[in-house]
């Protein structure tokens, strides 16, 4: 393994903190597929997913105008490279770290994906699934066994977004 602190995460050797910039770690690599997004006039929103050993497997960046197509959000299109990266629909120990709070879609597919862990940066107030814990019949019936962190690096990508949309609306 390449990265001795990702080893020592995985085998839980190191304190919380230490997952925490691991988390930072990750996020940053999906910051710069939002950034990626933002050059190319889509909305910034990236994602990348690891697989259980720490080793990015998957990067994109939202393509939704590219595409033409909703279905050009950052995790659909990481997920689909990783599919195809490791032969199988089945995600299984891998995880997705996201810029924006997944929307239902997207959720949805995580879900079915078996994607372990999901950790995303700025909420979506609008279009994110909410407080996931407070849908009981959601949690229950459907997200009951993923592992979801929010606010990880929040304000970077919160300020990737509001730029965004401040530069589209021409707001000073």
């Amino acid at each position: 393994m390449k990265n001795k602190k990702i080893t020592d995460i995985k085998t839980n050797t190191k304190t919380e903190s230490s997952t925490l910039k691991s988390h930072e770690f990750y996020m940053g690599k999906a910051i710069a597929q939002a950034k990626l997004a933002a050059k190319k006039n889509e909305v910034p929103v990236g994602a990348v997913i690891i697989d259980s050993d720490g080793e990015i497997i998957a990067r994109a960046y939202n393509k939704v105008e590219t595409n033409n197509c909703q279905t050009g959000h950052a995790e659909i299109l990481a997920i689909q490279k990783a599919c195809k990266k490791i032969g199988d629909w089945r995600l299984n120990g891998c995880s997705i770290y996201v810029t924006l709070q997944p929307c239902l879609m997207c959720a949805g597919l995580i879900q079915l994906s078996r994607l372990e862990k999901v950790v995303f940066g700025a909420n979506s107030p609008i279009f994110g699934t909410g407080s996931l814990t407070n849908n009981i019949n959601l949690v229950h019936n459907y997200l009951k066994k993923l592992n979801i962190h929010g606010g990880i690096r929040e304000k970077d990508c919160a300020y990737l977004l509001k730029s965004f949309f401040r530069k589209k609306r021409n707001i000073s």
